[in-house]
């Protein structure tokens, strides 16, 4: 079904009619993009936006831009890649269980 080959509804609905089990198409396109952005999106874009041209204009470059305590922050490349990064255990538990 890659590239737009096929048919995929036409193949999901072969499936259900020959198996009785529910079948769904996904867009990989979508899926590998995220999908339509939110509101939330476009505002967090939006922010890094004005944040980097701040940067810019500060003379600053070769910066990281993050999020803490929801505010925009900026740390230098070499800072971003040594800082240790923690895993939220609960929270990949989480993904874990949302993806069965």
């Amino acid at each position: 079904m890659a590239e737009g080959v096929g048919k995929p509804y036409e193949l999901a609905e072969a499936i259900v009619e020959k198996t009785n089990i529910e079948t769904r198409v996904t867009v990989m396109g979508h899926l590998q993009r995220g999908g339509t952005p939110t509101a939330h999106d476009r505002i967090l874009a939006s922010r890094l936006g004005v944040k980097s041209v701040e940067l810019l204009l500060e003379g600053k470059a070769g910066r990281a831009l993050g999020i803490k305590n929801n505010e925009i922050i900026d740390l230098s490349i070499d800072k971003a890649l040594s800082v240790e990064k923690k895993i939220d255990k609960k929270l990949y538990d989480i993904t874990g269980i949302l993806s069965i």
